[in-house]
């Protein structure tokens, strides 16, 4: 980020040097001072680092697989749209706003083992708390039981800003601007690990499910300022914008587990028991919120043409980096303390493990832009 920050600054810099003998503004033209633009977006989020979620065995034994997870996730590329609007007061003052979003993708894996003699044993591959040695659970084991497990993904990002400007430089068929405002981002993500080992026979037919769900809400409200500069070629014309934001980061994660059984009943009706799941159990299962000092950075370069003097075809890129944020599969633990009761929600003997931990760190999208700008 910091080298495309650097060479719009050059730019800005070597179009200010080119055209400062010129002395007339370039404001708004003839078509007016309301501009509204609508863009379609296609951008890439930085993927989560996943911890292994099934392997074949403990992973400290060689020969170990991991079948699931252990690896980044991502929804990528995530389309969207950007629609923004602004008004020149005067060729010197103006408001700028602009609205985006990247609607809710969704990105699946699962594998399963039949359970007769010979299929693969599948394992959650977790950490004793009070030992300290890995622990597989057993959603699989051939002759015994079944297992399946199912993981999926899902995240979306929605900003907006509100900005005044004011012209600092100009020239024939240039400007440059400061700018200042407001500035809101939010970034959601759900993670949704579910596993299903039910008998094969000869035992008795039953039902073991699991679901362990990770839900992050991260909302920034800021203050933020930047620079911007503007030059035509004719109908051509190219604009760049560096800005910084500095506020607060609300973070709020919200832990669900339930294990859905007959096992403790005599295999009669099937009971949801809360708590339940591999990685979310009594010890950790909730939602609490922190506020975190953030701070997000933009850049975007922008090159257009003009159809007519009303109406222009503007293509993009940009680069938003947040530092502060939490990721949905992040917050997943290794370290788990079971009851040595079979039925939760019953809180286990000695460490209370998983506790619930905010585990922060950074996030960036980027990506391309297309669409049209109007001028009344």
């Amino acid at each position: 980020m910091g080298r495309i920050a650097t060479a719009v600054l050059v730019s800005l810099l070597l179009v200010t040097e080119v055209a400062s003998a010129q002395s007339t503004p370039s404001g708004t033209s003839e078509a007016g001072r309301f501009t509204i633009g609508a863009e379609a977006l296609l951008w890439w989020f930085k993927g989560n680092d996943t911890p292994p979620l099934i392997s074949t065995g403990a992973l400290s034994q060689p020969g170990t697989k991991v079948l699931l997870g252990g690896e980044d996730l991502d929804t990528n590329p995530n389309p969207g749209f950007r629609v923004s609007a602004g008004y020149g007061f005067t060729d010197q003052w103006g408001l700028d706003s602009s609205v985006f979003y990247i609607p809710t993708r969704t990105v699946r894996g699962g594998v399963s083992s039949s359970g007769l003699f010979g299929s693969t044993n599948l394992f959650v591959p977790v950490i004793d708390a009070v030992t300290g040695l890995e622990d597989p659970q057993a959603i699989s084991t051939a002759g015994v039981f079944a297992g399946r497990a199912h993981a999926e993904l899902s995240n979306n990002l929605l900003g907006a800003e509100l900005n005044g400007t004011m012209r600092v430089a100009y020239g024939a068929g240039w400007r440059v601007e400061a700018l200042g405002g407001f500035r809101y981002l939010r970034l959601r993500e759900t993670l949704l690990f579910t596993t299903d080992s039910p008998n094969v026979p000869p035992f008795q037919a039953d039902v073991y499910r699991t679901t362990d769900q990770f839900d992050v809400t991260n909302n920034f409200f800021g203050g933020q300022l930047g620079a911007r500069a503007k030059a035509d070629w004719g109908p051509l014309f190219f604009s760049g914008v560096v800005k910084v934001a500095l506020g607060v980061m609300r973070q709020t994660l919200d832990i669900e587990g339930t294990l859905l059984t007959n096992d403790f009943i005599n295999f009669g009706t099937p009971i949801a028991y809360p708590g339940g799941g591999y990685f979310a159990t009594p010890t950790n299962v909730g939602e609490r919120t922190r506020s975190k000092f953030a701070v997000v950075p933009e850049v975007g370069l922008n090159l257009g043409y003009r159809l007519t003097p009303w109406m222009s075809v503007v293509t993009g890129y940009t680069f938003l980096y947040a530092n502060n944020v939490l990721r949905a599969p992040n917050q997943l633990p290794r370290s788990v303390n079971y009851s040595s009761f079979n039925a939760p929600p019953t809180l286990p003997i000695g460490p209370q493990e998983p506790a619930f931990r905010f585990k922060s760190s950074d996030f960036w999208a980027q990506g391309l832009s297309v669409g049209l700008e109007f001028r009344f």
